[in-house]
């Protein structure tokens, strides 16, 4: 019984990945704009900038400043214009990251499709002479 319990959780891409803690993520993602997708679809883009704080994008929409945080096994992220922290369980599986979003199915988890250290490119009202 043991066994088959170990070979069903080993079997699960999300839970066979140990979550990455503060520390590891800060490692992989400072410096880095990181872009964002699920199900094949990008719909996002993160620069990650020092003392865990983040610039965020969903496709076609201004760009917003927050910070991430640890949370348990999580990262979390606060943004300006929102109260409530989005909390991720952050995993790697060789050189991608997969995050899941607190309380979703193993199946929705997005992935960087792309990673560079250039700015993220923001467009907004804010943007100008």
């Amino acid at each position: 019984m043991r066994a088959t319990l170990l070979a069903l959780l080993l079997a699960t891409p999300a839970l066979a990945e140990a979550p990455l803690s503060a520390e590891d993520f800060d490692a992989l993602t400072q410096g880095r704009t990181m872009t964002w997708a699920e199900f094949g679809q990008v719909y996002g883009v993160e620069q990650y900038l020092p003392d865990r704080r983040v610039r965020w994008t969903v496709l076609g929409d201004d760009c917003k400043l927050g910070h991430w945080y640890p949370e348990g096994a999580m990262i979390c992220f606060q943004y300006e214009d929102d109260p409530d922290p989005d909390c991720w369980t952050i995993t790697r599986s060789g050189s991608d990251l997969h995050a899941r979003y607190a309380g979703t199915a193993a199946n929705s988890a997005p992935v960087v499709v792309a990673e560079t250290t250039e700015p993220l490119a923001c467009f907004g009202p804010e943007v100008g002479a």
